[in-house]
């Protein structure tokens, strides 16, 4: 009888010769059918699965071509010259020295013989001068040729060596003269060479305006050119021919057994004329703010000789400048008000309740009005700028060992720089602070504003012939120290100060 199992086996096999294959190795099939046909089939050996050492003559030959310009973007890429160069290129003459003329370091010497006020002025118009003439046309052009250049940067600066060492290792950066022995190499050492090698060549297309990316090559390397053109245009050309023969996509889908395998391209959507723009806004913009801010330092620090002398304002225990340097030390930011919150309560403790409480107390009990009115608004003027006091010991104190904030402040302090979670709490809490702070300084100035108000109004009043405010001015005289129209006029102006070093104070953390 026949052995069953033999039996067995040869109709398993005449089976599975009949089952269709599967769409995998239908694809695969088709890979080696266009593999066969294809011009470049020279390159892969189907049977072995290595890359033939013709195509590693392919590439040798295209290093060989190319390696003078690698060279060249190596050194204006480490100089940083090729963006700058890009974009010059573009611009008019006029947007050139335009562009120069607020460079950072331009700018600084324009700032030691141009007044302030002048130089930011200058600086805008300068930068609303080179945005017109370095207009979108301009900016669009310089933009995809930057793409192009990008393109040949990275082909040209392609590890050739590095895929070249594969079939033979004694290639060497940049060495031509010694002979090498290219051998076939399996497909499995190569498919991430292969793909990067796809994604520097798939950019690369014969059509776009190469005469002007390399006229700017040109341009930066002194009117030579790093390889000729002529050669590059035939190069680009071949490229293009290996890249429709789809060879490089076949060898790795069938090295790697997936058919559906297709390479990386890269993203050269180019931004660059914006991004240099905005950065010469920044620079503009930098040096006006630096310009404002230290107008603005000068203007505070002679506002407070005029209303404090050489008193230090410092009058908050916890609250204040000095203890911000804790935060700030911890790259955290500190309290934002701190210095307008001290400036108002020494405003308060040695001005408001001394000064212009002895005016007040003259004026409003001993003048007589002709309304009610005025008198009522500055009494009360005076007594809630007054009332915000304790609003601001309450505040502080909440900051002691003992208050509701200190506490956890400190100790949060104490794990920040483990555990950088711990910043958001003490920003969180501190933000809470600011914000009763700010709270605090606005009522006080709505309140000082007032009596500020009617000090001027009383001032004024004083030397008319008839009086409309308080009539009976002669008699106040007695029961001042001084003359008291004087002493008016000087609590208007100091209060008049003081409005704008807190206005100064508050505007840089409350501007939206």
């Amino acid at each position: 009888m026949p052995d069953n199992t033999i039996i067995d086996k040869v109709f398993s096999l005449l089976g599975k010769e009949n089952e269709p294959l599967s769409d995998k190795d239908m694809l695969i099939k088709q890979t080696i059918r266009e593999l066969a046909q294809n011009k470049y089939a020279k390159f892969y050996k189907v049977k072995s699965e290595e890359v033939d050492p013709s195509f590693a003559q392919y590439v040798y030959i295209i290093y060989k071509t190319i390696y003078p310009a690698q060279v060249f973007i190596n050194e204006v890429e480490s100089a940083g010259q090729l963006k700058r160069s890009i974009i010059e290129y573009f611009m008019p003459p006029q947007a050139q020295e335009t562009a120069r003329k607020i460079s950072p370091e331009a700018i600084e010497n324009r700032a030691r013989t141009t007044a302030p006020a002048a130089l930011i002025k200058e600086l805008e118009e300068d930068y609303q001068t080179l945005t017109r003439l370095f207009d979108a046309d301009r900016v669009n052009a310089a933009d995809k040729c930057h793409n192009l250049i990008t393109a040949f940067s990275r082909f040209v600066c392609f590890d050739f060596v590095g895929l070249l060492k594969k079939f033979d290792s004694a290639a060497l950066e940049g060495i031509f003269t010694t002979p090498l022995k290219f051998a076939a190499v399996g497909a499995d050492m190569l498919i991430d060479d292969l793909g990067a090698f796809y994604t520097v060549i798939a950019s690369l297309n014969p059509q776009d305006d190469w005469k002007t990316a390399f006229s700017v090559l040109r341009t930066i390397k002194g009117g030579t050119d790093s390889i000729p053109y002529d050669q590059w245009a035939t190069l680009l050309f071949n490229l293009n021919d290996l890249k429709q023969s789809k060879i490089i996509e076949y060898i790795v889908r069938h090295a790697t057994k997936n058919p559906i395998w297709d390479g990386k391209t890269q993203d050269l959507s180019s931004r660059l004329s914006t991004e240099w723009l905005e950065e010469k806004r920044g620079d503009v913009w930098k040096h006006i703010n630096a310009i404002a801010e230290s107008q603005r330092n000068a203007q505070s620090e002679a506002l407070l000789r005029a209303i404090f002398g050489e008193i230090d304002t410092t009058r908050l225990t916890y609250y204040n400048t000095r203890v911000n340097e804790i935060y700030t030390g911890k790259d955290l930011d500190g309290f934002a008000y701190a210095a307008a919150l001290n400036y108002l309560t020494a405003f308060l403790q040695d001005f408001f309740a001394k000064e212009v409480q002895e005016i007040c107390d003259i004026v409003l009990i001993r003048g007589q009005w002709t309304s009610n009115t005025g008198s009522l608004q500055m009494s009360e003027g005076f007594h809630g700028a007054l009332d915000v006091l304790p609003s601001v010991t309450e505040l502080d104190e909440t900051l002691s060992e003992k208050g509701s904030n200190g506490p956890r402040l400190r100790g949060a302090l104490l794990r920040v720089d483990r555990d950088r979670a711990q910043a958001r709490y003490i920003a969180s809490i501190i933000d809470a602070i600011d914000e009763e702070a700010l709270a605090i300084i606005k009522t006080a100035a709505a309140h000082i504003i007032t009596v500020g108000k009617y000090m001027k109004a009383l001032s004024d009043d004083i030397p008319k012939k008839q009086n409309d405010i308080i009539i009976n001015w002669k008699e106040l005289d007695a029961y001042s120290k001084t003359p008291l129209a004087p002493r008016i006029i000087d609590a208007y102006k100091k209060i008049n100060y003081f409005v704008q070093l807190i206005t100064l104070a508050v505007r840089p953390a409350d501007q939206p």
